[in-house]
């Protein structure tokens, strides 16, 4: 936390417990190094169901020809 230490309110305590914290950080979303998108469904239901938002049905796409 180089940039801290310029403000005078990160003291050096503060700057030990960010760095503790960004060291045991980790990405929900990966499991074995890769991405887990079943995890990312799951947080995105319990989160629209915690901001109240209804599920929407699901509804295949209709088309022939789709281009990336």
């Amino acid at each position: 936390m180089e940039k801290n230490k310029k403000n005078l309110f990160f003291t050096s305590s503060i700057n030990k417990d960010m760095e503790k914290l960004a060291n045991t950080r980790k990405n929900p979303f990966l499991k074995n190094g890769k991405y887990n998108a079943d995890a990312w469904i799951e947080f995105a239901t319990q989160m629209n169901e915690f901001m109240g938002h209804p599920r929407k049905p699901f509804e295949p796409m209709k088309g022939k020809h789709f281009k990336l």
